[in-house]
């Protein structure tokens, strides 16, 4: 029976060797998927009012919603002294 790629991955983990991925291994997107090379998703799930929230800060800003959130991680990072990371060129 041949391993997935998953179970030699956690095996390789697990021993703390190099894990090479065969140049075969399909990439996998989701669908409508907008991603940009060097950039990372980061999300969670909030409540739909939290959702509200942030559309009408969106309307009355007229900013879209990566700088608003940009914007607040900036802010978040202040408050507890880290370097503020986004810029507007991001």
């Amino acid at each position: 029976m041949k391993k997935s790629a998953l179970a030699a991955g956690l095996k390789a983990a697990a021993s703390s060797q190099q894990l090479t991925v065969p140049s075969s291994a399909p990439v996998v997107r989701a669908t409508g998927s907008k991603s940009t090379p060097g950039t990372v998703l980061i999300g969670a799930h909030y409540s739909p009012q939290v959702r509200r929230a942030l559309k009408l800060v969106e309307a009355e800003s007229g900013k879209k919603l990566k700088p608003l959130l940009g914007e607040a991680i900036n802010d978040l990072c202040a408050k507890y002294g880290k370097p503020q990371p986004y810029g507007e060129e991001d």
